[in-house]
């Protein structure tokens, strides 16, 4: 397959009106994935993370790897290569003799996400959903961060012995990484007010006001409501 039959996977799907999507962006050690988890459980939905990963390798029978590759890659012009080795048994994937485009991987990826909001509202966290579902009808798109000295404190909380300079190195060059892989995909500015709707910071408003506050904006902007712990509501 060449490079111009790409799949355009918003081509394809057709969103559903009665369900909603909540796409959330995050810097690292913000909170964000804690965060998104605790909204999923309020509402009753499924939060996709980096099982989005898992899902999109079994929706195309490749190994999972190639997708963690290609958002850990920084020259998107250079090719995922996997070879027979990698390959999964009885894979169908024959773009070229052993090579898979960038493109190609985030289409496949962007595929079983598009595939996940036509099932279901759901919250999707980070690899670029909000632009994917950029047509939903539904669409809530969220920024989490916290101040530097917040971000730090989290990271050391998780690596234990990293000073605060190497803390910092360390988060602006995940920054600096999943602004390049976002910008790249999309068109857009990963970290921009003007991308999306709404952005927080968890520790200002305690997590729990904050994952409330969202809540309030799904119900005033007349989110359908099915399916979520809000559907008894009036």
């Amino acid at each position: 397959m060449r490079e111009s039959d790409t799949i355009n996977p918003e081509q394809k799907v057709m969103l559903p009106s009665d369900k909603f999507a909540i796409c959330i962006s995050r810097s690292q050690c913000s909170g964000g994935v804690t965060f998104a988890h605790l909204l999923g459980d309020k509402l009753g939905i499924p939060v996709y993370d980096d099982n989005i990963f898992d899902l999109s390798a079994k929706d195309h029978n490749i190994r999972r790897d190639l997708f963690v590759k290609n958002e850990d890659n920084t020259d998107f012009s250079v090719p995922i290569i996997y070879g027979a080795e990698y390959a999964s048994s009885g894979a169908m994937i024959t773009y070229t003799d052993n090579f898979l485009s960038n493109k190609n991987i985030h289409s496949m990826q962007s595929e079983t996400i598009l595939r996940l909001a036509a099932e279901s509202s759901a919250i999707f966290l980070g690899h670029t959903a909000d632009f994917v579902l950029r047509n939903h009808p539904n669409l809530l798109k969220l920024y989490i961060s916290e101040p530097m000295a917040i971000r730090i404190k989290n990271l050391q909380r998780d690596y234990e012995g990293v000073s605060d300079e190497e803390a910092m190195d360390r988060l602006l060059k995940l920054d600096k990484e999943r602004r390049q892989y976002y910008n790249y995909y999309t068109g857009m500015r990963w970290g921009r007010c003007e991308t999306y709707d709404l952005a927080l910071q968890p520790s200002f408003f305690g997590i729990d006001y904050a994952t409330d506050l969202v809540m309030e904006i799904i119900r005033a902007k007349q989110f359908p409501l099915m399916g979520t712990s809000l559907a008894g509501e009036h």
